[in-house]
């Protein structure tokens, strides 16, 4: 109720007020043409409909951070997004920070799903991947809200987040730029465009560089986490050989190589661990102890006896209790770890777009697209010595972490028909993802156990859509659209156990295995012979099979007698997406839109699941908005406000959930729930004075799951619980939704001083975000502690364009100006049916720089 009663306030006095000023408008003077607008508010280009379109026409809620914005920041990080996308959360994920999840209105990522409910573009191509270093020398970055289930390439239930880069353009120019700044910032960046041929074949190339420190000391090695380095590289080339014809092909390649993200030791439940590590001392504490880090060894002199007893006392150096004290008494800016720590990746954009003229009505348009993307990250899951969960990977002899391309390829016919009412499209899109070489995810527990994971997934969809604007009359018009798509997934995944070889310690452990202890090791409750418990033990066993999916014969703790086979699982998919709607633009242009659209997520393939079935089905999203756009002069004053009123239906939500099988805590991904999300956004911006403009964003959201759902997987009691030994395999419907905070709002304001042009354009900004609080993970009831309480932060700029009448432009930022400490990130394990240990990933502190860019050609203008 207290929903209804919010967004049918706001939408009522937004509407009542901009139907006033239209009205005014219209019986005061003759309709305005869209170049009429006020001067002082600036036409925004978008392309959320596959075409160039003013961004005030478009019946879609849409938020877009312009260059400007992009480059106010010593680096641009998607974390930034949320300042001017009101209802878009961008936050990292696991233990890397570059590991990015964006969720809008409620709908982002599962950890473990196959895709996620929002797509990441990049010139109309989706990726994977979007972090630091793709966002320079842009066009604008778009945020499409709600189901894009019909014409636009992949089909999703959440939204999009397009990224459009500058395209060649037909004069010579551009630029060459440089950030420095505290925490050793250093930026270099740059872009030419040349016309090699007249209006015939034009070239853009583009780049950028940048190093900064990281803000986080490990104090064992002196490493600077969090740090920034990276370079891109971007080329683009159109052609035009004919009139009417154009082909455009941009090639982009970025490399990241950084030293890894700090996760903060914040908490134990002595609980969990107990039972984790008495288990583990019980089988192996004859061999192996712990030294005053922390770290894993064979037992001996100046080793502590491995036990849970022992790990947990607080008064011996290196347990995990003596830990937790160190770190609280170092504070989230420094951490002490043995383990590696580092983040690599290495991503290639290929689009080669042509369109065709065939007609004067009727274009023909293809978009083909190449993506490669290797990634490898070594981290610390839990973050604490002794490997208690550490995504090693190829810091502990394994290989990358992922390897993988994509083939992509959308044919689109569009045009006009009935004198120009009808406008139409009709189009098929196809993609395939598969792996490009050898990878796997191995972590390891307690120093001890090493567990290597291979899943190789091939991806395929393939579609074909329609759709149609009518213009019943000059005012009002209708749109709807259909789409087929047929999904399909095969995975080959096997999951080898074996032990780290420690030596010093193999004897110990095959007395072991052999003995009364190894009846109680394997699922058969089958005990280990000699000749099992000397091939676990012995330091030059036979290697696993690394990145390759085999049987494994022996060696693997899963499974009895050791045989860890490779399966092949498939499954497919078939999902009918639609939207309908309708549209009134007033004379003086104020634009009024309805829609009802349906989204669809695909089903995946568990790579985890035990003996239960792996496949999860798809996910869908019914979703009804209202919305105007409106830019007016009010009493002399230019205002722009656009604000969009939601409310979605989701079916079978996707959410990882863990179950005791064979003894073992495994999490796999089930449909678990129903669940509403509604909400209200608002975007506007208003120049009371001249030179001075102020602007802002709000959201408020309002998300639940079902708490009556009558799925097997959903639960009020079981997996609500933190102390509860299991959480048996259920989902609980009181959990937040994860990074949904209920308001987000920003207040942005600029002011341009009176100056003559031969000095330059001088102006100063602030920007004023606030969120309230947010759960960090899909299970707040299980973690509370991995709830953000709410937080503001403040960003000042100062820039000088056209230094003294030349084409040089100097300036001044500072983020997070009060030194505000905010987490982004947690990964809480603290309950008892989990590992028993909770970490968080902070925020960056109070950074500033200066700019200096000079331009030069047409961009000198």
């Amino acid at each position: 109720m207290k929903f209804q009663i919010f967004a049918a306030g706001v939408v009522s006095a937004f509407l009542a007020s901009t139907s006033t000023v239209a009205l005014a408008q219209q019986a005061n003077a003759p309709a305005a043409a869209e170049e009429d607008a006020p001067a002082t508010i600036e036409d925004i280009v978008v392309t959320a409909r596959r075409t160039s379109e003013r961004l005030q026409d478009v019946p879609i809620a849409i938020s877009v951070v312009s260059r400007a914005a992009l480059e106010s920041k010593g680096t641009f990080n998607p974390v930034d997004l949320v300042q001017s996308a009101p209802g878009l959360a961008v936050t990292a994920t696991i233990s890397d920070r570059n590991n990015l999840t964006y969720t809008i209105r409620g709908q982002g990522y599962a950890f473990g799903t196959v895709f996620p409910s929002v797509i990441t573009y990049f010139n109309e191509v989706p990726v994977a991947q979007l972090t630091q270093g793709a966002f320079y020398d842009m066009a604008n970055v778009q945020v499409l809200k709600g189901p894009q289930g019909v014409n636009f390439g992949r089909v999703t239930n959440g939204g999009n987040v397009l990224l459009s880069p500058q395209l060649p353009t037909a004069d010579f120019g551009g630029y060459a730029g440089v950030k420095v700044g505290n925490f050793g910032l250093r930026t270099v960046n740059g872009a030419v465009n040349i016309p090699l041929i007249a209006d015939k074949v034009l070239f853009r190339g583009a780049f950028e560089t940048a190093r900064r420190d990281g803000f986080t000391t490990n104090v064992f090695n002196g490493l600077k986490l969090d740090n920034v380095s990276y370079q891109s590289f971007r080329g683009a080339l159109t052609i035009r050989p004919v009139s009417g014809l154009e082909n455009t092909t941009v090639l982009s390649y970025q490399k990241t190589n950084d030293n890894g993200t700090a996760v903060i030791f914040e908490g134990i439940n002595p609980a969990a661990l107990g039972a984790a590590y008495g288990g583990v001392g019980f089988l192996f504490g004859a061999g192996y102890g712990f030294d005053s880090n922390g770290d894993i060894r064979a037992a001996g002199a100046g080793v502590t006896p491995f036990s849970a007893a022992n790990f947990l006392n607080p008064a011996i150096p290196g347990s995990i209790a003596a830990q937790l004290a160190a770190q609280q008494a170092r504070g989230p800016r420094e951490v002490s770890l043995t383990l590696p720590n580092f983040s690599r990746r290495k991503s290639i954009y290929l689009v080669n777009t042509t369109t065709a003229d065939l007609t004067d009505d009727i274009q023909l348009k293809n978009v083909f697209g190449y993506v490669s993307e290797e990634e490898d990250a070594a981290s610390t899951f839990s973050p604490v010595n002794g490997a208690t969960n550490t995504q090693c990977r190829s810091a502990c002899g394994g290989k990358l972490f992922n390897d993988r391309k994509q083939f992509s390829e959308e044919l689109r016919l569009s045009g006009k028909s009935l004198g120009g009412k009808l406008n139409w499209v009709l189009g098929g899109y196809l993609d395939e993802q598969s792996p490009d070489g050898e990878y796997e995810n191995t972590v390891a527990a307690v120093g001890i156990i090493r567990r290597t994971l291979v899943n190789y997934i091939t991806t395929r969809s393939r579609a074909v859509y329609g759709s149609l604007d009518f213009a019943v009359t000059d005012n009002f018009s209708v749109n709807g659209g259909l789409r087929y798509t047929h999904d399909t997934i095969r995975s080959r995944q096997t999951d080898y156990q074996t032990l780290f070889a420690v030596p010093g310690a193999q004897q110990a452990l095959v007395a072991t295995l052999t003995g009364p202890i190894g009846a109680f090791v394997n699922p058969a409750r089958v005990p280990f012979d000699a000749q099992t418990a000397n091939f676990l033990a012995a330091a030059t066993y036979t290697p696993i099979p690394y990145g390759q999916c085999q049987t494994f014969g022996a060696g693997s703790l899963l499974y009895p007698r050791g045989a860890a086979p490779c399966q092949t699982i498939e499954s497919a998919f078939n999902a009918t997406t639609w939207t309908v709607g309708a549209n009134y633009k007033t004379g003086s242009g104020q634009l009024f839109y309805a829609k009802v659209s349906k989204g669809y997520r695909p089903g995946g393939v568990n790579s985890t699941a035990g003996n239960l079935d792996p496949r999860y089905n798809p996910e869908t999203n019914i979703s009804v908005e209202i919305g105007a756009k409106a830019v007016f002069d009010l009493s002399g004053v230019p205002v722009r406000a656009n604000v969009a009123a939601y409310r979605d239906r989701y079916k079978a939500i996707q959410k990882n959930i863990v179950a005791l099988i064979n003894n073992t805590n495994i999490g796999f991904i089930r449909n678990v729930s129903d669940a509403v999300v509604k909400g209200v956004e608002f975007d506007g911006s208003v120049g009371p004075v001249a030179g001075f403009t102020l602007g802002g964003t709000a959201a408020y959201t309002d998300a639940k799951f079902d708490v009556n759902s009558n799925n097997p997987f959903a639960s009020r009691t079981d997996g609500c619980d933190p102390n509860a030994l299991s959480t048996n395999g259920k989902f609980c419907v009181f959990n937040r939704f994860n990074a949904t905070p209920e308001f987000q709002g920003t207040v942005k304001l600029n002011y341009a001083l009176p100056l003559p042009e031969s000095i330059g354009q001088i102006s100063v900004g602030g920007l004023l975000y606030h969120q309230s609080s947010i759960a960090t993970n899909d299970t707040s009831r299980l973690n509370p502690r991995s709830i953000e309480g709410a937080y503001t932060t403040l960003d000042l700029s100062a820039n000088w364009n056209n230094v003294l009448g030349a084409p040089v432009d100097l300036g001044f930022f500072m983020t997070n100006v009060t030194n505000k400490l905010f987490r982004i990130g947690t990964n809480d394990l603290s309950q008892r049916s989990s590992l028993g240990t909770f970490g968080s990933i902070y925020g960056p502190p109070r950074m500033w720089g200066f700019s200096l860019k000079y331009r030069f050609g047409s961009d000198a203008r």
